[in-house]
């Protein structure tokens, strides 16, 4: 019995370094389309009772990207393996984890519910928007956090420990940013805003002295990089120096990447669960390959 990587047709780039990280074959697999845009899978390796690892970030297009990942499992699943386990690096619909208003899904359950009867035995996933989302599974679940490769790349960066800060953009992300600031020998300070709408939020105070520092802001996603740009924004007004901000997952939906080069930002790390067509200069990729290789056995 040996492992065989699968790789969707969202992160290849990923699951090739996977494969070759864990020294696990890469299966060979057609995925194209019909005419009428169905996906359309077939797997050209034998899988009987083999460890199967099916590697797929559900980025943009979310809806293909998760329904191609439903019919991979399931291709697998016809083949008989041992185990199945999805490896996502991006999981869709991360952020629909609770009902706000009546009459809507919790589409992320629904996303858990679906790999169960696709047939994944196991989920591996990178920083879940909130570990809500780990309650949604009655089958097993490895949530991977990024925090320690962060604390790594921003390690590197602090000279002198006083000119640096970690500010937390919101209250849910001050655990993760507490941490960060105490791995680092450094103070947080803590924003408080208000969301108005779910692309908009206003900045209400700021507790924490921030002035003449440079300032690390972590979360899980730039999506649009509005509560971004309006944070930095905001910590410019109380005169900080340079601003970092280290996130998992970069999204840069909706013209997320001017904003950032219009905002006073210094530099803004990503990993590559989600892969990036261009590359960009205040942005920097670090990889989570050997988080999620460690997860490979």
């Amino acid at each position: 019995m040996s492992n065989i990587i699968i790789s969707g047709s969202t992160n290849p780039t990923l699951a090739r370094q996977l494969a070759r990280q864990t020294k696990s074959p890469l299966a060979p697999t057609e995925i194209t389309k019909f005419p009428d845009n169905e996906t359309y899978v077939n797997i050209k390796q034998d899988l009987h009772s083999q460890n199967v690892f099916i590697v797929q970030s559900c980025s943009n297009p979310a809806n293909e990207s998760l329904m191609e990942l439903l019919i991979l499992i399931d291709a697998a699943k016809r083949l008989q393996p041992k185990k199945i386990t999805a490896i996502i690096p991006f999981y869709p619909y991360r952020r629909q984890e609770k009902k706000v208003k009546s009459g809507e899904s919790v589409t992320a359950e629904l996303v858990a519910r679906l790999l169960k009867a696709a047939g994944a035995n196991k989920v591996i996933a990178v920083e879940l928007h909130t570990e809500k989302v780990e309650a949604f599974f009655d089958f097993p679940l490895v949530h991977i956090r990024t925090l320690p490769l962060l604390i790594e790349h921003f390690g590197k960066k602090i000279d002198q420990a006083r000119d640096f800060i970690v500010v937390a953009p919101d209250h849910g992300s001050a655990d993760e940013s507490s941490t960060l600031a105490s791995a680092l020998g450094i103070p947080l300070a803590v924003i408080d805003k208000t969301r108005i709408s779910f692309n908009t939020v206003e900045i209400e105070k700021l507790t924490g002295e921030v002035a003449g520092k440079n300032v690390i802001i972590i979360d899980d996603e730039i999506s649009t990089g509005g509560t971004l740009c309006k944070v930095t924004a905001a910590l410019k007004k109380h005169n900080v120096k340079d601003i970092y901000v280290g996130v998992t997952h970069g999204v840069f939906a909706d013209q997320a990447i001017a904003k950032i080069n219009r905002a006073p930002i210094k530099e803004v790390v990503i990993t590559d669960t989600i892969p990036q067509t261009k590359k960009y200069k205040k942005i920097k990729v670090l990889s989570v390959v050997g988080l999620i290789s460690k997860e490979i056995k």
